[in-house]
């Protein structure tokens, strides 16, 4: 089973998104939005991030099978 976003009212009645695996492993929850059409727009931008992000080490560690930049 592919991955989904679940567009979802919190318990606080605001509108959220989760990404979840295909297995039911939640891998982010987003901010809470005004509207469903402004959750969308943001799950289309996770998605475009997927495909075109960098991935930026933040952690100061090389591995060492990488040569340090």
């Amino acid at each position: 089973m592919a991955s989904q976003f679940n567009l979802y009212v919190d318990a606080d009645a605001c509108l959220r998104f989760q990404l979840v695996t295909g297995n039911g492993d939640v891998l982010l929850t987003s901010t809470a939005f005004e509207d469903q059409d402004a959750a969308i727009a943001a799950i289309w931008s996770v998605r475009e991030a997927a495909v075109y992000g960098r991935i930026v080490d933040l952690t100061g560690s090389t591995p060492e099978n990488r040569p340090a930049d």
